[in-house]
């Protein structure tokens, strides 16, 4: 278009200028066309192009002289014209029109464009992983006496009302025990997990641009959950252990867990907790980011800032119910006494075999009510912390 129009401000044009467009390129373009090896008829068949192809010391099979045609939409009449060729030819930019015809077609043809490198910028995926770190916190600091009140209930035979009666024992010392390793696990796995999580979704998209979008955030949880959780794990191990009164402090777990179990003690339960948490975020951020759109689609506009939190906790909630199980198995495995050699498939045959189907479902109360206001802050307080810091970023002068 460029080349045709009659002026630089011109946003068209008109038939004269592509008539003359024509008469300055036709010469080049015909010397072009009977350079190479025509049949007698004046047209390229496939044998006449594997000829070319071989003497311009070019791939000289089959499939390159049918991808040629193909290239020009003449498959099905099994020959290419002069004006096939013109017509491809007149698209190309001025300066391919001298080079040797032969490489010209044959690169559109056959050789397959690669992507540019993919990438990732780092500030907006630094921003991304302190939302997260920052929003879990927060939410951990606030809801930790549920959680410890969820692990008693796992790690004992008492039901949830029997351990609620026993919370003025427990006073309010005991309800956050385990806050601090709790706080600086979720700070330092979450901000990973979200950081990857952002980072998997822009590679994802360029790579693979057809993706749906339930895909690119499953295998973006995946990816980023795996990695985020075996970060957490050893502050797991601290905070269940004092949640569940086995050490009376974070310097006495440490020490304590180093001395009956050595370096795996602090790895104990990963497999539960990774069966956990992969369905968990891969669910719980699918959900999310599928309701939002459903909620925006009924409600015909976006969603304000006090319904993408309850989309966050109804999503975060309905997934932690699901996963209960697996957090049943990895309590009861983190707060086996030390020294103890344990693995899921015992714990989950001596659940069943004690205490039933129902046994698995241990804490999915208040499990529940923990996830739920986490899920807000975790998911809905994680993309809003994230707009703000995008915002503060494009203020700043």
């Amino acid at each position: 278009m460029q080349r045709a129009r009659s002026h630089l401000f011109s946003k068209s044009f008109g038939w004269k200028q592509f008539l003359s467009l024509m008469e300055q390129q036709e010469p080049t373009i015909l010397r072009a066309y009977t350079s190479l090896c025509l049949s007698k008829s004046g047209t390229l068949q496939k044998s006449e192009i594997l000829t070319s192809l071989k003497n311009a010391g070019l791939p000289a099979n089959e499939d390159n002289a049918v991808a040629m045609m193909r290239f020009l939409d003449t498959d099905k009449e099994g020959s290419i014209s002069y004006g096939h060729f013109r017509n491809f030819m007149l698209l190309l930019p001025s300066d391919r029109l001298h080079d040797d015809p032969r490489n010209v077609w044959f690169e559109a043809a056959t050789v397959v464009a690669v992507a540019p490198p993919v990438e990732i910028p780092a500030g907006s995926v630094l921003r991304s992983a302190l939302a997260g770190g920052l929003s879990c916190a927060l939410s951990t600091s606030l809801m930790h006496p549920i959680d410890t009140i969820k692990t008693r209930v796992q790690a004992s035979t008492l039901s949830f009302p029997e351990i609620i009666a026993k919370l003025p024992e427990i006073g309010v010392r005991g309800v956050y025990k385990g806050s601090i390793p709790a706080i600086i696990g979720q700070f330092s796995s979450h901000g990973l997990r979200t950081g990857i999580f952002e980072a998997s979704k822009l590679v994802l998209i360029n790579v693979a641009p057809t993706l749906p979008d339930i895909q690119v955030q499953s295998v973006a949880s995946f990816c980023s959950t795996v990695l985020g959780t075996a970060v957490r794990i050893p502050c797991e191990v601290l905070k269940q252990r004092l949640q569940a009164g086995l050490f009376d402090n974070v310097g006495g777990a440490i020490i304590g867990t180093w001395q009956h179990d050595g370096l795996k003690g602090f790895f104990r339960g990963t497999g539960a907790t990774l069966c956990r948490e992969v369905p968990f975020y891969v669910a719980g951020m699918c959900l999310y980011e599928e309701s939002k759109k459903l909620a925006r689609h009924l409600l015909g506009r976006e969603l304000e800032p006090w319904e993408t939190i309850f989309v966050g906790a109804l999503s975060g909630g309905l997934a932690a119910v699901t996963t209960t199980p697996f957090d049943v198995m990895k309590t009861r495995m983190m707060t086996a006494p030390p020294g103890r050699p344990i693995s899921m498939s015992m714990v989950a045959f001596s659940i069943l075999r004690r205490e039933g189907p129902l046994g698995l479902f241990k804490g999915a109360v208040p499990r529940f009510f923990w996830i739920a206001p986490l899920g807000a802050m975790n998911f809905a307080g994680y993309e809003l912390a994230r707009k703000a810091l995008n915002k503060s970023e494009a203020i700043v002068p």
